[in-house]
This record gives structure tokens, sequence and C-alpha cells, in this order.
């Protein structure tokens, strides 16, 4: 029985042969390793957003369709012993809020941090805020910039929408 079983499979699998083919996960498009300002600048600008202002070296003021009001500010730059540029990015969004709404809005920000590991929700004293951090050091393309920012503004639309449901707004 077994013989029979071992000889249909070999049968079948010879009529579905084809070659094989090395997988390569190397593309043509340019690695970074660190991303200096200018290279993020370049990224960022690309996306096409509706207002980009660079306010000072490595932070970036963004304004999406719709007026979403982002932060893009680059982190651990210049390191010793490391390329040129920035090794990190942390990616922030922050609303305004209440005294009253202080509690619900604490509860949400652990129910979400609970639910989501793609952001991290942070309740200040006149604020929450989201973010995302993006490390760079392990070698990123442009593609992978531009997900990791359309991750955020996925993620931020999460929390908003909560946020509306939470306070009754």
């Amino acid at each position: 029985m077994r013989f029979i079983i071992a000889a249909v499979l070999a049968a079948v699998s010879l009529g579905m042969a084809v070659p094989a083919e090395a997988q390569s996960r190397r593309g043509t498009e340019e690695v970074f390793f660190a991303l200096t300002h200018a290279d993020l600048q370049g990224i960022l600008a690309a996306e096409g957003y509706d207002e980009l202002k660079q306010t000072e070296p490595g932070i970036f003021n963004i304004t999406v369709e719709g007026g979403f009001k982002m932060t893009v500010e680059q982190r651990v730059c210049d390191a010793e012993g490391q390329p040129e540029g920035c090794l990190g990015m942390s990616i922030m969004a922050s609303w305004g809020y209440s005294p009253e709404q202080r509690p619900t809005l604490e509860a949400l920000a652990n129910e979400f941090n609970g639910q989501y590991s793609i952001g991290k929700v942070i309740v200040f004293d006149d604020a929450i805020a989201i973010e995302r951090y993006v490390i760079t050091d392990g070698g990123v393309t442009r593609e992978h910039v531009s997900r990791e920012m359309n991750e955020f503004l996925n993620i931020s639309d999460v929390l908003v929408e909560k946020m509306i449901e939470a306070l009754g707004l």
C-alpha cells in the first residue's frame, strides 16, 4: 500500500515539476542604514502631504489631507561608530482635552495599548498623544518609511474613532 501511495505521489510530482529559482530579497531600491535630515525630507516630500515643514533639523510638521497633523522627529542622530544620520524616528500626533475627559481618555489609552502594539497612546496633563517609533539602523528603503507613515495614519484613525465613541462626540 505504501508503495502505491509513493508511486502516485512521485508521478504527480513529476507532472508538476518546474525549475527551481532562488528567491532574492535584493531589490533595486536604495537601502538606508541611517537617514540624514535631507534623506527624510526627500522621502516625506515624495508623499505629497498637504503641508511639510521642517521646524528645526530633524523635526518635521506634517498636515495630511483632511487637516490631520502629525510630527516626525528623528532620533539617535550621529551616534559614534554608526553611519551618518539618524537611526530612528518618532511619528507622533496629539490632541488637547478638557480636565473632565481625562479619566475616560486614560481608560481608553490603557485599553488601546493592550489591544494594539503598532503604536503607543500616552495621556499627558493637557493632551493625549499617539506615537510610533521606527528603527532604521537595520536597513530600510524609501518604500518602508512610506509604509510606516501610512500605518501611523491608519492606527491614528482608529484612535480618533475610539476617542469620539468614548467621549460621546
